[in-house]
This record gives C-alpha cells, structure tokens and sequence, in this order.
C-alpha cells in the first residue's frame, strides 16, 4: 500500500500531510502527484471572484442555474446536468443509487470508485487489464464479464487514471449495450479527456443513452482543485433521483462563479490540450532516459511509470528529501510497490524531475 505518511487519504495532492512527514512548508513541495493543469486557470479568473466575493453572504444557489446554463452552452450535453462538490461527490452518490447491488470496475483505475461503492454497502468485483499491453482493456471480455456478473454500477475511466488508456467512443458504446443487456448503470467518468486532442471524437457527452451518465471534473482542465467543482449529465429521471441524494448547497456561490467564468473561454480548453500533446511527448521520452524506469505512453497531463530497480515507497522517501512529491500508485487495486505517476508540469519543473530521479537512481 502507498505510504500513509504521505497520503493519509490515498489520493495525491495531498502536500499537507506530505509537509508533517517530510519537515516541510507545504510552499517548499513540488507536487507531481496531483494533475493538475500546468497553465493554471483561465487569465483573470482571480480578479473575477474577487469581484463577487460579496456574494458569499448570501446562500448559493442550489439549482446551480447559470453554472448550468454555462455548462449547456459549452458542451451541449444529450442530458440533463447535476452539478457536484467536485466530481469526488458525484462519485459518492452514485453506489448509492444502487446498493446494496454489485459494482464493477477495471483495474487499476481510480481508488475512490472502490471507497465510494464500499461507503454504500456495495460489493466491488473488478476486471484486470492486460499489464502486458500497457495495461489495455480487452473490451470484448469484459462486456461477457458484465453480461454475466450482471452489476448494479459499471464505472469506467476515460482516460483511465493512473494507466493513462484511453478506450473510443466504439469500446464506451460496446460497453453501454452491454450494461442496457445486463440492466446495469454505466458511469463513465472523463475526468480527463478534454486534455486529449481528440477529445470531441471520443466523449459521451452528446450521446443520450438510457443507463448511462457521463461525469466530468472542472478541477483538472480548469486548475480549480480548491473550489471542487463538477458535473454529471444523463436521463432526467436518474438525475432526479441522484439530486435527492445531495446537500442542496455542496457546489458553494464562488465554484458556481468560477464554473461559469472559465467556461466563457472556448480557445482556452484546445489551448491547454495542444500544449498537453506536445509536452507530455516531450517528458516521456526524457523520463525514458532515467535508467530503471518503464514509461507508458501518455494521453492526458500524467504520466504511469514502472520503477525496475528500487521500491517505488523508498523513491518516495528520496524525492521528498528534494523537496518533490510522487503518486505512489500501490494503493490501486492490481499494482503493487513498484508503479507510480507524475503530473506532467511546466518545463523547468519537468526538467527538475528528471534530474533528480537521475540521482535517486542512480
């Protein structure tokens, strides 16, 4: 398992408790395990929420009506839109539409889906990918799988987090048919496809399919991890049931404000995936100079890597004393203390990576 002693809650970004462990400010870390878009947010946002500030006297608007109607004229989804305490509490609500029924997962993929499912008294099977093929999804087994496992929730994640696989829009619909077969709910969270170039080709979001909702983070693209912001769009039906599920006011007046600000800014999203495609590229290739490390191609702003020579726990310890944080990845369900993940930064902080896990392993 990852070490709590630097992620208590087995998630990254967690400098905090990173900072106790290692004797340092939170300042001092440089963090590669939460991933996070490099360019941060959309150039004025500060002066923005600033400006409304005032607005925090007053109780926010539970039916988050603007933030949606900025959501509807960005992405014209199929559905109908629930927005979240960040995608992380949509997460939460979903097992419980469901349970006490199974769920089913990949594996690896996201660690919260399982905590979520658990919190919900819900069993949790999972289907392991092919760690011989960059850990690819033999979708063909797996929708026999759900066929016969028959599951309350299926979730997948597109592109899957830590791997960085990424499934078509043809694997996603198989896999949909497949649950409509089983009489499965089929969330398919694409957290971070929008940093995929071809992200229109492949997202879920205007196909309006009965049993399927598609989740989204705003955390990610938009660099708002500390506001907590996200949205589900699916049937109307499901979606009112999951709302009942929900405190009325978990999406605060100032994410609701940030939500409808960076989401004015179309060129903003292909501006930050151009950029992704290129320095991602560039960091692989860079990272596949460290001796003992095992790259796998990137897809979104992170990158998998296999550590060969030490365990990745001790790496840990090593970097920490450089003052940066790695993504243990042994927590997920399939991988064990030799895997771990890095954000892909800006270029002087990329650079910085790679000299320092030059000298760790050594």
């Amino acid at each position: 398992m990852a070490d709590a002693t630097f992620s208590s809650y087995g998630h990254g970004g967690d400098i905090w408790t990173a900072s106790v462990s290692a004797g340092l400010n939170p300042e001092e870390i440089l963090d590669f395990s939460a991933n996070i878009n490099p360019l941060g947010p959309p150039p004025g946002l500060f002066d923005y929420l600033t400006e409304k500030l005032p607005e925090i006297v007053r109780y926010p608007d539970p039916e988050c009506r603007g933030l949606q109607a900025a959501i509807c004229q960005r992405y014209n989804p199929a559905g109908d839109i629930l927005a979240g305490n960040g995608a992380g509490e949509l997460i939460y609500l979903l097992p419980r539409l469901i349970a006490p029924a199974p769920v089913l997962l990949t594996a690896p993929t996201f660690t919260l889906y399982e905590k979520a499912a658990r919190a919900a008294g819900c069993e949790v099977t999972y289907y392991m990918s092919d760690h011989h093929h960059d850990f690819s999804l033999d979708m063909d087994g797996f929708c026999r799988e759900i066929i016969r496992a028959k599951p309350g929730l299926v979730i997948l994640c597109n592109p899957n987090n830590p791997t960085g696989t990424l499934l078509s829009r043809k694997e996603v619909l198989a896999a949909a048919d497949a649950c409509d077969n089983a009489g499965s709910l089929l969330a398919v969270d694409e957290a971070f496809l929008e940093f995929y170039p071809g992200h229109d080709e492949i997202t879920m979001l205007q196909e309006q399919k009965k049993g399927v909702v598609v989740l989204r983070s705003m955390t990610k693209m938009f660099a708002l991890p500390g506001l907590r912001l996200g949205f589900i769009t699916g049937d109307s039906s499901l979606l009112k049931r999951l709302n009942r599920l929900r405190d009325p006011w978990s999406v605060n007046a100032l994410a609701q404000r940030a939500g409808e600000f960076v989401l004015a800014d179309d060129s903003f999203t292909a501006r930050s995936s151009a950029l992704m495609a290129t320095t991602a590229a560039a960091f692989a290739e860079k990272l596949r100079s460290v001796p003992g490390l095992t790259v796998y191609p990137p897809s979104a702003n992170y990158i998998f890597l296999k550590c060969t020579t030490i365990k990745v726990s001790a790496l840990q310890q090593k970097m920490i004393g450089k003052g940066i944080l790695l993504r243990n990845c042994s927590n997920y369900h399939g991988l064990d203390d030799s895997y771990f993940r890095v954000a892909v930064r800006g270029l002087e902080e990329n650079e910085r990576l790679v000299r320092a896990l030059h000298q760790a392993l050594k």
